[in-house]
């Protein structure tokens, strides 16, 4: 006798053999029980989920010699006959080669006929979008008003492309892909019945090739096992499919890590000497970077379709990568994928990818930034508010301008202190020499315990007005002051702690520093040409390099 596939010889024969479709075997056992079978159905659905199956299944309850029933016998002519596709009265259809009006019209003539010895003459159409808009239009009003003796069953994987008329009137069941753990459990029975070893990783891998596909996984087991024999082990598994072993997408994590670029390109060489499949590598690579991601976040293993061991070596790796920078791993390879495919140098554009990747700066916070570029010296001026707002879109995070309030329009109180004239220092319980004297002592202070208040360096004490320290700042460096102003209250407390007061508070205005005056001297006496400042700039924040790149064009101004 000649060898049964797999997928032919565990093909499900009753609703309860049927796995992952539950809300369709209920509804149709439903349906029967109560005498309410409806005379056209469409099922829709990915391939190999069952469609096909549940058709016969049925015409067998609907045709059992025992009658109509949820449960057929199986071993009636009637059922052993649509079993074996040969019953007179169930008559199975290729939508694809029976396309066009004329096989329509055949079927309209045949229909009228009663059935030759069962209860329902039925009919299934399978792919039945492929029938043409003249053979629809020719079904309608049989479709609509069949014959009592009479049931339509439809199965497609394009549910769009079937027109509304033949959707409206028929009963819609939509298949879903099975969940990998229902797929795995039911290889692993088939296996024991088989006689055949196998793993729990192999388990997950071959029901990840089907790609919820019950039929799917189904065929790469026979072809697993006409590869490995009786044992079947994840590395042969990996093998006989084709698909890179999860042991390799943990040696790149790795590589990434130590940023060894000669390390990536022999781990390259030694992918495509076992045979790469670029695709396939890529994408695989996309589901560990998906499961990190996942368990970083919601860190619940139930979600992951892993094995208990790869987990716990997962699980050492969910600290060493950050959320964003995982997010541009997935983003990079998810970009690649149709270039890869139609790429002349698949190789080298495969390794560019991969060294992306690897040469990845880590995302940057908007604090940090804002740090770095206070720390920059010499005679230079950035348009902050265009870098700032291209930083922000690119590293979807909050404007840096929005969380800064806009300043009001000065009142003639502020104005007459960015006046240049003369201020008159009033009585207070520490003097403005005092500060002055120990004002670049204070912001060491200030720095080492928060750095973000760092800024306050740009600032020049002028006047103590009663409990009021009066702090003036350039207009150029108005977002300084902008950034102290939101960061008041903390200073405020640094300067009571630092100078022994309990009831000081601070001012912040804007007015002309002049370079003389300042405290500390937070710019160079030279100016810098452009491209010192570039320069400089990457010097201090080398992640920021692509603000100079398309499409930001980041530029200095005078």
């Amino acid at each position: 006798m000649s060898y049964l596939v797999i997928a032919r010889k565990y093909r499900p024969l009753t609703f309860g053999d049927v796995i992952g479709q539950e809300h369709v075997t209920t509804t149709l056992t439903n349906a029967i029980r109560n005498n309410k079978v409806h005379h056209a159905y469409l099922l829709t659905g990915p391939r190999g989920v069952g469609k096909t199956t549940i058709s016969r299944i049925l015409a067998k309850c609907l045709n059992c010699e025992t009658g109509v029933t949820p449960e057929p016998c199986g071993i009636c002519s009637n059922c052993v006959e649509i079993d074996q596709g040969i019953s007179l009265d169930v008559k199975e259809i290729d939508g694809a080669s029976n396309r066009g009006i004329d096989e329509i019209r055949d079927l309209r003539d045949d229909i009228k006929f009663s059935p030759a010895k069962s209860r329902k003459k039925i009919y299934i159409i399978d792919e039945v979008h492929m029938l043409t808009n003249q053979a629809f239009n020719a079904l309608l009003k049989t479709l609509e008003e069949p014959p009592e003796h009479a049931v339509f069953i439809f199965a497609t994987t394009e549910v769009n492309e079937v027109p509304a008329t033949i959707l409206s009137r028929c009963q819609r069941h939509d298949f879903k892909r099975v969940d990998i753990d229902v797929l795995s459990k039911a290889l692993k029975e088939i296996c024991g019945k088989e006689g055949v070893e196998i793993d729990e990783e192999s388990l997950i891998m071959l029901s990840k090739a089907g790609d919820g596909s019950v039929r799917d996984s189904q065929s790469a087991l026979d072809q697993v096992i006409a590869f490995s024999g009786n044992s079947i082990t994840a590395s042969t598994t990996a093998e006989a499919l084709g698909i890179p072993p999860i042991e390799s997408y943990f040696r790149f994590a790795g590589i990434i890590l130590s940023k060894d670029t000669g390390d990536l390109i022999t781990y390259i060489d030694g992918l495509f000497g076992k045979g790469l499949h670029i695709i396939a590598y890529i994408k695989g690579l996309m589901e560990f970077f998906r499961d990190l991601l996942i368990l970083k976040t919601v860190n619940d293993a139930r979600i992951l379709d892993m094995s208990g061991d790869n987990l716990t070596r997962l699980k050492n790796h969910k600290d060493k990568f950050g959320e964003k920078d995982i997010l541009l791993f997935i983003d990079i390879l998810s970009q690649s994928v149709q270039k890869l495919k139609s790429s002349p140098f698949q190789r080298m554009d495969f390794e560019i990818v991969l060294l992306k990747i690897l040469h990845h700066e880590p995302v940057a916070k908007i604090d940090d930034i804002i740090k770095k570029f206070s720390m920059i010296e010499g005679d230079m001026e950035i348009d902050i508010d265009r870098i700032v707002n291209d930083i922000s879109a690119r590293l979807d995070i909050k404007s840096f301008t929005s969380a800064i309030p806009e300043p009001d329009e000065p009142a003639e109180e502020d104005k007459k202190k960015t006046s240049e004239e003369p201020v008159v220092i009033e009585k207070s319980s520490v003097s403005l020499d005092t500060i002055i004297s120990r004002w670049e002592e204070f912001i060491k202070h200030i720095n080492s315990a928060n750095s973000r208040l760092g800024v306050l360096e740009f600032g020049l004490p002028y006047a103590v007005q009663g409990n009021i320290l009066n702090i003036r700042f350039d207009k150029k460096d108005s977002i300084f002051r902008n950034l102290c102003d939101s960061k008041k209250e903390e200073i405020v407390n640094e300067l009571n702690f630092f100078f022994g007061l309990q009831d000081i508070s601070a001012e912040f205005v804007e007015g002309t520093v002049k370079p003389a005056d300042r405290i500390i001297k937070v710019k160079k006496d030279t100016r810098m040409t452009t491209e010192e400042k570039r320069t400089e700039l990457l010097k201090k924040a080398p992640q920021l390099k692509f603000l100079f790149e398309e499409p930001f064009n980041c530029k200095f101004i005078d």
